[in-house]
């Protein structure tokens, strides 16, 4: 039977239960957003691609003059550019935003997110990220890395960083000795430890991950030192809160247009999903 009006596979449709949740996500987090001295931006769905490094999944649209456009494919990028390009010399440097984003076919990812435009504020950023998921009530695994380790690692033992990419642990223990141990680090206590007897080449970036996670607490965190994930612009620390499978946040250190910031994002349908399963 086909439906008069039909959902495209990728796209989330809120309602009762689900749409309160989302909309209690979004308040909560507009008011700690606030508190935290945040201003909310909202930037458009669609713009002119004169990018020629656009991504695959981008949703491409014709203008009535022809002109190539795009739909938004993702919020951190958009809100960058629009700030340095649009905004002028703008003192403010904490902005938020609630907003979808678009990828081909037919998806549309809602997030919660927010940027520092200073990459020396990834502490500050994360104690609002936690806040957020605590006033929510729920604590899922907070992992905190820092890609800089493995690119070290792989530097020093002439190794293809691919192997810490898919994590393979077999090749990594066998090509250094500091790997055993480096490997099972997963709590403060462990990483504190390490530090005091790691090869001197990663005691900075080890002394800049255990730095990360000094300004705030939270319970469910893990460290994995040698986490490496290319995903774009976080490319140095960065941290994620997962459920299993379920990726529910992303954030970290990245630069874009040639500005040095931080941020992250929630993926607001996936929490909604976690709360749900949890008080179900």
């Amino acid at each position: 039977m086909t439906l008069g009006y039909e959902i495209p596979q990728g796209s989330k449709i809120h309602f009762g239960t689900s749409a309160k949740i989302k909309r209690d996500i979004e308040l909560k987090a507009v008011d700690i957003f606030y508190r935290s001295g945040f201003e909310e931006i909202s930037t458009p769905s669609f713009s002119f691609s004169n990018d020629n490094k656009v991504s695959r999944n981008t949703i491409r649209i014709s203008s009535n003059n022809n002109k190539q456009m795009i739909l938004r494919n993702d919020n951190t990028t958009d809100v960058i550019k629009i700030i340095h390009r649009h905004l002028g010399d703008i003192k403010h440097k904490k902005w938020f935003y609630i907003q979808p984003f678009y990828s081909y076919p037919s998806a549309e990812i809602n997030q919660i997110g927010a940027e520092f435009l200073d990459e020396d504020s990834l502490g500050n950023l994360l104690c609002v990220a936690v806040s957020i998921f605590l006033e929510l009530k729920i604590e899922p695994i907070l992992q905190i890395s820092n890609m800089n380790i493995p690119r070290l690692c792989a530097k020093e033992g002439n190794l293809d960083i691919e192997i810490f990419s898919k994590a393979k642990i077999d090749s990594i223990l066998k090509s250094a000795s500091y790997f055993a141990s480096l490997v099972s680090v997963q709590t403060k206590q462990e990483l504190e430890s390490y530090i005091k007897v790691a090869p001197s080449f990663l005691k900075e970036e080890l002394e800049n991950l255990l730095h990360i996670a000094s300004y705030c607490h939270y319970e469910n965190t893990i460290f994995s030192p040698l986490y490496y994930s290319p995903n774009g612009y976080y490319d140095s620390l960065f941290f994620r809160m997962f459920d299993g499978n379920k990726v529910l946040l992303l954030g970290g250190r990245y630069e874009i247009d040639e500005i040095k910031s931080c941020g992250f994002a929630i993926y607001t349908n996936d929490v909604v999903d976690y709360i749900l399963n949890k008080v179900g």
